[in-house]
């Protein structure tokens, strides 16, 4: 997913001018039913299960949980099934794969354009970024430089996890600006991560990790990124991007 920019207010009233879901319905998961879902079909759709409202805020506004502010305590422990239905038929499989780099963020950013607006409309949600200052890490060039090779294709990034035979993580970025890494840095260390390398263009690396921060048999995140990537993360206090809710309401069933 692509980063959100600027410090914005999302007051309900902001979405007024925005395109809905045609149907929405909300109803509480079933207690039983372990685990979570979260779908986007290829027309634009969104359906999810077992989702809190916190999930919900995380994905619609690209934002970590430890990012929201202002929470009540339902917001994190009650539990959703969320289905949605637009009558305007949207893209295919084949249309979205030969759609470039920006024409699938203009598509991704209709729809979370739309899940703002519902969670505007269903949950009664006010809410506004601002600025605090907090414990991050700042992502800087190690000693010895960049390992990464600096990318001359022209076309599509991509990015992926997945496990070594050994049970490792990995992951391996193509044509890949520092932002999208930046970003899954902040989700692997559960702080802000802020880019103080000054790096501007697009990268291609493999780095492995162990998959548990707890896991002596290593590397650690921080060490495989030094050691394979040339890239450190350092401890320090700074300026991180918050979510404030304003005003919420626990949805009515339909």
């Amino acid at each position: 997913m692509k980063p959100f920019l600027a410090v914005v207010l999302f007051f309900a009233s902001a979405f007024a001018q925005q395109q809905r879901f045609d149907v929405v319905s909300i109803k509480p998961s079933d207690p039983l039913s372990n685990g979570m879902h979260f779908g986007i079909s290829p027309s634009g759709t969104f359906e999810s299960k077992g989702v809190t409202l916190m999930d919900l805020l995380s994905q619609a506004y690209d934002v970590r949980l430890f990012q929201i502010v202002g929470t009540a305590g339902w917001m994190g422990s009650d539990k959703y099934e969320i289905a949605t239905k637009d009558e305007t038929k949207g893209p295919s499989v084949a249309d979205l794969g030969a759609m470039n780099d920006k024409q699938r963020q203009e598509f991704h950013d209709r729809l979370v354009g739309k899940l703002q607006a519902m969670l505007a409309d269903r949950f009664q949600l006010k809410l506004h970024r601002e600025k605090k200052e907090m414990t991050v890490y700042g992502l800087v060039i190690a000693k010895g430089g960049i390992r990464m090779q600096v990318s001359s294709d022209s076309g599509d990034s991509s990015m992926n996890g997945g496990r070594t035979d050994e049970g490792k993580s990995s992951l391996t970025g193509k044509n890949l600006p520092l932002e999208n890494l930046v970003r899954f840095l902040s989700g692997q260390t559960a702080r802000p991560v802020i880019d103080q390398t000054g790096l501007t263009g697009k990268y291609n690396f493999k780095m492995i990790y162990a998959p548990d921060m707890n896991d002596l048999t290593g590397p650690s995140i921080f060490t495989a990124l030094q050691e394979q990537l040339g890239l450190k993360l350092e401890s320090q206090k700074g300026l991180s991007d918050v979510l404030v809710i304003d005003s919420v309401q626990k949805p009515s069933e339909n």
